[in-house]
């Protein structure tokens, strides 16, 4: 173990008697006599020590008990002198008093470096967190520009309101006095009004300004809410997939509310408090200097423990947080799975995980109870002892005459409330910082760029739904070491019929998202009609390449809305349109509202089966060029299944839909002059570059049950590509309509 160095304290000890002797010497004669010569040898030998251990490089942490150990001396004997008067206190000089004063200034020094060096933070994270919490505080002023004229206003009406409540005690003293002293009814009935006057004006100012403090607050609050939901839906899906619901959900509530709260609030508070303490410290100098001095004795210790207590503030603060958004993920996971928890009979299971998560949330709340009870513990000791000091003062100015009754009261309330609002102050700054630190977490994700490529400007008036994939890889960017996809290549035309074969797992859903441009391939290209599918305009690729999910999700609102979701505007007979060829329009008929009733939240009034023909319907009302249906009929009913046998027996019915393939051969049928051919050859062992078990391109393969519940007019003329995931076995189609 590494012995300590010793050279800074040897180094000290030499320079300070070096300063002592010179002090005692020559030098200590031009010293004035009593307090002040002892205070200008304590700031001679403070700078000498300072000066001399920066000239040497020995300075480094020493520095922090320089200040206690020349300035302990003059400050208590300056305290001696107010409490038992001037003429009392004996005055001293460090360099020729007894050694029992240095070894208390050093004592003093020691016992103030100690406690310092334990509860205050490193230095260069402090710096640090202080340097970030001043950018943080420019951009929430920044972001409340917009609402300057309504600060402005909030501020004139607190100045009114301040000054109205720091007359108040002053007319009160004048009131003691008038009934302590000759009765003048005249001047009793003046200060009564006034009084008055004062307690109304201050009181109506205050309402005011809290009202538009109050209406800042809300507007900060819609904006940045409005201003972070946006950027999360810019972001890419590789920030969903790491980020968890219920810190986003967190984010948008809690924080927003918190930095909101920041400036308003905050603001209101702190200006309160910071005209009210300059008027009533100006009050209590004119009737008291020496009672006023002796009430700032506490306000060092109260600044010193508030800066210690801010700094673990902050950190649980951050904790809770964290914590509590934990707990609401479990709440959010276990309400929308509810079903499957009862299914499982897992409810036992959920309300123990959700007891462990309120547990940590307690443990925290009390350490957090726990270190605010105690610095309010030491914070009231040193009001007392304040408080003690300044009645002994103020009994012996009494008698001398030169404080009355009625001063010596308003001083008193002076104090009292100075005292609450230089705490306000001293609080006011960890809460700012505590705001900050949510607005910390809220501005990380404002800044955050997504992993998009540049939006696109392609919005061709024709598309002819020509899909390419070429060389194209894929890792999901939560799982970047496991590929996906590696070398796909392959060319979807008019005319034919393709299957993608593989196990789950095997990324057949990953090349439907990538035709999105949902993710963007680590390696190769996605072309749509010979174009980089990222270089089309965002609205116009997604109304021409349309999906309907394995899990397709509907919105709380009606049948309409959710069938027209995204779009500006649609005519109810176009939407009923498509919800007939989507099957989906003899439920919707049979409702109270039809297509106006509301389908709850998420759907949950309707069965799987309907939400997945009304998304079908989502699909179809957009006139795609290319849909893909991604095992979107794994839920449909037999009714729908009758519907197949029925358009096949229709032949010229204009309608196209599937056939299904059972033990048989799969048969060649054409429709209204058009033949959709489907190959009998088996499945090849080749495959596109992955690993074993991967996805495959071949024909469609004989023998195998597969069902296409989807039924298209060809009046309609809009799809040209259908890439399609039936649920039997898992693979995906892709389907060529032709024009006629």
């Amino acid at each position: 173990m590494p012995l300590p160095d010793l050279r800074p304290w040897t180094y000290l000890l030499l320079v300070d008697a070096a300063l002592l002797w010179l002090l005692q010497g020559p030098l200590g004669t031009l010293l004035p006599q009593g307090l002040p010569g002892l205070w200008l040898e304590g700031t001679l030998r403070l700078g000498g020590l300072w000066g001399l251990l920066k000239l040497t490089g020995l300075l480094g942490f020493v520095g922090t008990l320089l200040p206690p150990l020349c300035l302990a001396t003059p400050l208590t004997v300056s305290l001696r002198a107010l409490v038992a008067g001037a003429s009392h206190a004996p005055p001293a000089r460090v360099a020729s008093a007894a050694w029992s004063w240095l070894l208390a200034g050093y004592g003093a020094a020691g016992l103030s470096w100690s406690l310092w060096a334990v509860l205050s933070p490193p230095g260069a994270q402090e710096e640090e967190a202080q340097a970030n919490n001043k950018v943080l505080m420019w951009r929430l002023l920044k972001l409340s520009r917009p609402d300057l004229p309504f600060v402005i206003a909030a501020i004139f009406f607190l100045v009114l309101a301040v000054l109205g409540e720091t007359l108040i005690p002053h007319y009160t003293g004048r009131v003691i006095d008038i009934l302590g002293g000759d009765f003048d009814p005249h001047a009793f009935a003046s200060a009564i009004f006034l009084m008055c006057l004062f307690s109304f004006g201050s009181s109506l100012s205050a309402g005011c300004r809290g009202g538009f403090f109050t209406y800042t607050m809300s507007r900060i609050n819609l904006r940045i809410r409005e201003q972070l939901f946006s950027s999360l839906l810019r972001q890419d899906l590789g920030f969903f997939q790491e980020t968890k619901t219920g810190e986003l959900n967190s984010r948008l509530s809690s924080d927003t509310t918190l930095m909101s709260d920041w400036l308003p609030l905050n603001a209101n508070v702190l200006l309160r408090s910071l005209v009210k303490v300059v008027g009533l410290y100006g009050f209590m100098l004119s009737i008291s200097p020496r009672l006023t001095f002796l009430s700032l004795l506490d306000m060092p210790f109260t600044i010193a423990a508030e800066k210690v207590y801010n700094a673990r503030r902050q950190a649980v603060l951050r904790e809770i947080q964290d914590a509590v958004a934990r707990a609401g993920q479990m709440v959010r996971e276990a309400v929308g799975g509810l079903q499957t928890v009862r299914s499982f009979g897992a409810e036992e299971h959920e309300v123990c995980r959700y007891k462990e998560a309120l547990e940590q949330c307690r443990q925290l709340c009390w350490r957090r109870d726990q270190e605010r009870a105690l610095y309010l513990l030491l914070r009231r000791v040193l009001h007392l002892g304040v408080q003690v000091l300044m009645l002994s003062c103020g009994l012996q100015q009494m008698l001398a005459g030169e404080l009355t009754q009625g001063s010596l009261l308003s001083f008193m309330i002076y104090q009292e409330s100075v005292r609450s609002y230089v705490q306000t102050l001293v609080y006011i700054y960890g809460d700012m910082l505590s705001n900050v630190g949510a607005a910390e977490k809220v501005f990380s994700y404002l800044d955050r760029q997504p992993n998009l490529p540049s939006p696109g400007t392609l919005a061709p008036t024709t598309l002819q739904g020509v899909v390419e994939f070429q060389d194209v890889s894929f890792a999901y960017p939560n799982c970047p070491d496991r590929p996906v996809l590696k070398g796909l290549t392959f060319t979807l035309r008019p005319g034919e019929v393709t299957a993608l074969v593989g196990p789950n797992g095997s990324g057949k859903s990953t090349v439907a998202a990538l035709l999105q441009n949902l993710y963007q391939p680590t390696g190769g290209q996605v072309l749509l009609d010979g174009k980089p599918i990222s270089q089309y305009e965002h609205r116009y690729l997604h109304s021409q390449v349309v999906s309907v999910g394995q899990e397709p999700v509907l919105f709380s609102g009606s049948v309409k809305s959710n069938i027209t979701y995204g779009l500006q505007s649609c005519e109810d007979d176009k939407v009923m349109a498509a919800a007939q060829a989507a099957h989906a329009d003899d439920f919707i008929q049979e409702m109270k509202h039809g297509i106006y009733t509301d389908v709850g939240e998420k759907g949950n009034q309707l069965a799987v089966g309907q939400k997945q023909r009304l998304a079908i319907a989502r699909a179809l009302v957009r006139d795609p060029r290319v849909l893909i249906l991604d095992e979107a009929t794994s839920a449909l009913d037999v009714q729908c299944e009758q519907a197949v046998s029925t358009v096949r027996r229709a032949g010229d019915s204009g309608a196209w839909e599937g056939a299904r393939w059972e033990d048989q051969p799969v048969q060649n049928w054409a429709e209204g002059g058009q033949r959709t051919h489907y190959w009998k050859e088996s499945v090849p062992s080749w495959g596109w570059g992955v690993e074993p078990g991967g996805v495959k391109a071949a024909p469609i393969p004989p023998g195998l049950p597969f069902l296409q519940l989807w039924q298209y007019s060809w009046e309609r003329r809009a799809v040209q590509t259908c890439i399609y995931c039936p649920f039997l076995p898992s693979f995906i189609s892709h389907l060529l309509c032709p024009k006629s």
